[in-house]
């Protein structure tokens, strides 16, 4: 990984968690409070608090609305931010209709990406939002950096599907990485989704997993590596102007030494099925694979 990488995602450690000991202001109600640190999370992997989401079912999402989140709140999908009043006693819920649509310039896979707003909160002198990605995990952001998208623009947008599930595995998370990307591995799964060999034979020498979408474009951003603790592959597209992206999150159980193997693919459209497929074929390879 080279260094401009490796320097984002010391990033993005930092940016799914909360700053302790900040330093304090006063309010105009002449109460201390501690300065925030809320927006600007990116958790690309959090795929099991925040799965993906087809656009067809965003209205569907959980979503604390007229007030604050409390702890669980935040902690079981409903909301993503909790904010404690005793050190914050300015904050409150903005007066906004949730869930909405929105775009938000993501700095990490370097696209615009549609996602979803389940809060929005006022603290101190800044306005705050919490977000979920389409295709799983959440962030946050400054109010003014995301647009919020009209209900014609809702109408007009394509009915976006992800392939997403997960598999476990009854193989150490470690071995099941060295499947998924070792090139000693590609030319077992390279028939899964290339039944008539098609792809060029170098083709690996430009991926860092051992699968391949034909239709994927131009690569935005592109992680392999250990994030948070578990092994995580994350790479972004653009198809066509619609950003595409590619999640592969190994959850690893200690007590039985089992994998859990989480996909999430997409947006896909007449392709879905095929993709859907494709993608659970392959799944069953690496388990195949990794527990020889």
């Amino acid at each position: 990984m080279n260094k401009t990488l490796i320097g984002t995602f010391l990033i993005l450690l930092f940016g799914c968690t909360n700053a302790e000991n900040q330093p304090t202001k006063e309010n105009d109600n002449n109460k201390t409070e501690t300065t925030h640190n809320y927006g600007g999370w990116y958790c690309p992997d959090n795929l099991n608090g925040f799965p993906a989401v087809d656009l067809k079912d965003w209205k569907n999402v959980p979503v604390v609305i007229g007030r604050l989140p409390t702890e669980e709140e935040s902690r079981n999908g409903s909301s993503l931010i909790y904010v404690n009043t005793q050190e914050h006693p300015s904050a409150k819920a903005m007066d906004i209709e949730l869930p909405k649509l929105a775009t938000f310039y993501n700095q990490y896979s370097k696209k615009n990406e549609v996602i979803i707003v389940i809060q929005a909160l006022e603290i101190g002198n800044d306005s705050i939002v919490g977000f979920r990605y389409l295709n799983g995990g959440n962030g946050s952001a400054h109010f003014r950096e995301i647009t919020f998208i009209t209900e014609n623009e809702v109408a007009n947008i394509s009915n976006a599907r992800f392939v997403s599930f997960d598999i476990n595995i009854n193989s150490s998370y470690d071995k099941v990485w060295e499947v998924m990307t070792k090139p000693e591995y590609s030319s077992k799964l390279q028939p899964v989704f290339d039944k008539n060999n098609k792809l060029n034979k170098d083709w690996r020498t430009t991926s860092n997993v051992n699968y391949y979408y034909a239709n994927k474009n131009k690569m935005t951003g592109e992680y392999a590596d250990m994030l948070f603790g578990n092994w995580y592959i994350q790479n972004d597209y653009l198809i066509n102007d619609v950003a595409y992206v590619e999640k592969f999150l190994l959850l690893r159980d200690e007590k039985t030494n089992q994998t859990n193997l989480k996909v999430v693919c997409g947006p896909f459209n007449q392709d879905f099925e095929t993709q859907q497929s494709i993608l659970n074929k392959w799944a069953e390879k690496i388990k195949e694979l990794s527990e020889k």
